[in-house]
Protein backbone atom coordinates (compact mmCIF):
# COMPACT_ATOMS: atom_id res chain seq x y z
CA UNK A 1 0.00 0.00 0.00
CA UNK A 2 1.35 3.61 -1.08
CA UNK A 3 -0.61 5.29 1.70
CA UNK A 4 -1.10 4.43 5.46
CA UNK A 5 -3.53 5.69 7.66
CA UNK A 6 -3.68 5.43 11.48
CA UNK A 7 -6.19 7.34 14.14
CA UNK A 8 -4.21 9.67 16.76
CA UNK A 9 -5.64 11.28 19.70
CA UNK A 10 -8.47 13.69 19.33
CA UNK A 11 -9.55 11.62 16.27
CA UNK A 12 -6.49 13.30 14.05
CA UNK A 13 -5.73 10.90 11.26
CA UNK A 14 -2.46 10.69 10.12
CA UNK A 15 -2.05 9.91 6.43
CA UNK A 16 1.45 8.48 5.63
CA UNK A 17 2.89 8.37 2.24
CA UNK A 18 4.92 5.34 1.80
CA UNK A 19 6.51 6.56 -2.49
CA UNK A 20 9.65 8.33 -2.71
CA UNK A 21 8.11 10.05 -5.96
CA UNK A 22 4.80 11.37 -6.08
CA UNK A 23 3.85 11.94 -9.17
CA UNK A 24 1.02 11.43 -12.09
CA UNK A 25 1.11 7.43 -11.04
CA UNK A 26 -0.58 7.92 -7.36
CA UNK A 27 -2.18 11.38 -7.55
CA UNK A 28 -5.34 10.03 -8.37
CA UNK A 29 -5.19 7.07 -5.91
CA UNK A 30 -4.06 9.97 -3.13
CA UNK A 31 -6.75 11.89 -4.38
CA UNK A 32 -9.36 9.20 -3.76
CA UNK A 33 -7.38 8.26 -0.62
CA UNK A 34 -7.81 11.48 0.72
CA UNK A 35 -11.11 11.96 0.26
CA UNK A 36 -12.50 8.69 1.74
CA UNK A 37 -10.41 9.63 4.80
CA UNK A 38 -12.09 12.89 5.86
CA UNK A 39 -16.00 12.41 4.68
CA UNK A 40 -17.06 12.85 8.04
CA UNK A 41 -17.85 16.23 9.96
CA UNK A 42 -14.80 18.20 10.98
CA UNK A 43 -11.66 16.11 9.60
CA UNK A 44 -8.71 17.05 10.81
CA UNK A 45 -5.95 15.32 8.56
CA UNK A 46 -1.92 15.40 8.86
CA UNK A 47 -0.04 14.08 5.84
CA UNK A 48 3.21 12.82 6.59
CA UNK A 49 5.53 13.76 3.40
CA UNK A 50 8.88 12.18 5.33
CA UNK A 51 9.01 9.62 2.43
CA UNK A 52 8.22 12.16 -0.22
CA UNK A 53 11.89 13.02 -2.44
CA UNK A 54 10.42 14.41 -5.23
CA UNK A 55 6.76 15.67 -6.16
CA UNK A 56 5.29 16.48 -9.29
CA UNK A 57 2.12 19.11 -10.25
CA UNK A 58 0.05 16.63 -10.11
CA UNK A 59 0.40 15.53 -6.85
CA UNK A 60 0.29 18.72 -5.95
CA UNK A 61 -3.42 19.00 -7.29
CA UNK A 62 -4.18 16.11 -5.30
CA UNK A 63 -3.08 17.81 -2.20
CA UNK A 64 -4.85 20.97 -3.24
CA UNK A 65 -8.18 19.23 -4.02
CA UNK A 66 -7.70 17.25 -0.40
CA UNK A 67 -7.26 20.70 1.33
CA UNK A 68 -10.61 22.15 -0.46
CA UNK A 69 -12.62 18.83 0.29
CA UNK A 70 -11.63 18.51 3.81
CA UNK A 71 -12.50 22.34 4.29
CA UNK A 72 -15.91 21.97 2.66
CA UNK A 73 -16.56 19.30 5.51
CA UNK A 74 -15.23 22.28 8.21
CA UNK A 75 -11.89 20.28 8.75
CA UNK A 76 -8.61 21.21 9.08
CA UNK A 77 -4.97 19.42 7.30
CA UNK A 78 -1.81 20.39 7.51
CA UNK A 79 1.72 18.61 6.27
CA UNK A 80 4.57 17.24 8.12
CA UNK A 81 7.83 16.52 7.68
CA UNK A 82 8.55 17.56 4.21
CA UNK A 83 12.07 17.29 2.17
CA UNK A 84 13.61 20.27 2.02
CA UNK A 85 13.23 20.08 -2.06
CA UNK A 86 9.99 19.57 -1.77
CA UNK A 87 9.40 22.21 0.59
CA UNK A 88 11.28 24.63 -2.05
CA UNK A 89 8.76 23.57 -4.22
CA UNK A 90 6.01 24.50 -1.94
CA UNK A 91 7.80 28.06 -1.64
CA UNK A 92 8.07 28.64 -5.18
CA UNK A 93 4.31 28.23 -5.60
CA UNK A 94 3.41 29.93 -2.59
CA UNK A 95 1.53 26.70 -1.38
CA UNK A 96 3.36 27.48 1.98
CA UNK A 97 0.42 29.77 2.32
CA UNK A 98 -1.79 28.16 1.80
CA UNK A 99 -1.02 24.37 3.70
CA UNK A 100 -0.39 24.07 7.34
CA UNK A 101 2.73 23.15 7.66
CA UNK A 102 4.75 21.54 10.61
CA UNK A 103 7.91 20.47 11.24
CA UNK A 104 6.70 17.30 12.64
CA UNK A 105 4.04 15.04 13.30
CA UNK A 106 3.83 16.89 16.96
CA UNK A 107 4.15 20.00 15.79
CA UNK A 108 1.00 19.31 13.66
CA UNK A 109 -0.77 18.07 15.99
CA UNK A 110 -0.65 21.24 17.85
CA UNK A 111 -1.44 23.56 14.92
CA UNK A 112 -5.09 21.47 14.78
CA UNK A 113 -7.44 22.89 16.77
Amino acid sequence: MNFRKQVLENGIVLITVEIAEAGLNYSEQFKAFLNENSNQDNPKLIIDLAKVEYMDSSFIGALVAGLKHVLSHNGEMALANIQKDVNALFELTRLDKVFKIADSINDAISQLK
